[in-house]
């Protein structure tokens, strides 16, 4: 068996140029969703900062990205079983469950956040003042 790890079907697909998407999406969104809980890191200094548009997309867009985690550990399951895995494989298939893990908890992470500030928008408290939000959302 080659060393190259279970995801990276090149020998299948007949070409040495295909990429291992699955890992490249996991560290991606590791950074993308680091960033995310850096940018609401001010907001939850001052919470009336964002709109009740921005919390709800926040709410809405990462449990449905928290499904496809799902899907890729199932997948790491199935590469579990894999015959003839060497340990070099082995590892790899470990890392990319710790990745998989790191960004649950990021994920989890920004959903909390967002949790916190709904109550707090800037819709929120000036609908509680009486006054009117005419920003865009």
């Amino acid at each position: 068996m080659s060393e190259s790890p279970p995801w990276d079907t090149s020998a299948q697909q007949g070409s040495g140029q295909y990429q291992a998407q699955a890992p490249y999406h996991i560290r991606k969104g590791i950074w993308v969703t680091a960033g995310h809980l850096g940018l609401l890191q001010p907001a939850l200094a001052q919470p009336s900062r964002p709109t009740d548009a921005t919390v709800a997309r926040i709410i809405g867009v990462h449990p449905d990205q928290a499904d496809d985690l799902m899907l890729a550990q199932d997948q790491t399951g199935r590469w579990d079983v894999v015959p003839g895995l060497t340990p070099a494989l082995c590892a790899a298939v470990r890392e990319y469950e710790a990745a998989i893990s790191g960004l649950r908890l990021l994920r989890a992470g920004v959903l909390a956040a967002a949790w916190q500030l709904k109550a707090v928008t800037i819709d929120v408290l000036l609908a509680t003042s009486g006054l009117r939000f005419r920003g865009a959302a």
